[in-house]
């Protein structure tokens, strides 16, 4: 999870290192930066929720039947 958060910030941050800041106290950056969380999250979270759907099903690890 911190490295979806931390690719979508440099995502955002500016391409010229010192030449800009985003300034988190604007409602309107908090947004920006949360419609792009929002997918990269989503994406993380179905895929973790496959993953152990798939490990309960199968039954990988320490199923013992």
């Amino acid at each position: 999870m911190k490295e979806i958060i931390l690719k979508v910030l440099e995502d955002v941050a500016c391409s010229s290192a010192g030449t800009c800041q985003i300034n988190l106290q604007s409602e309107s950056a908090r947004e920006m930066i949360a419609n792009k969380l929002e997918p990269a999250i989503e994406d993380f979270i179905k895929l973790q929720v496959a993953d152990a759907i798939e490990e309960i099903v199968c039954c990988r690890g320490d199923c013992h039947g």
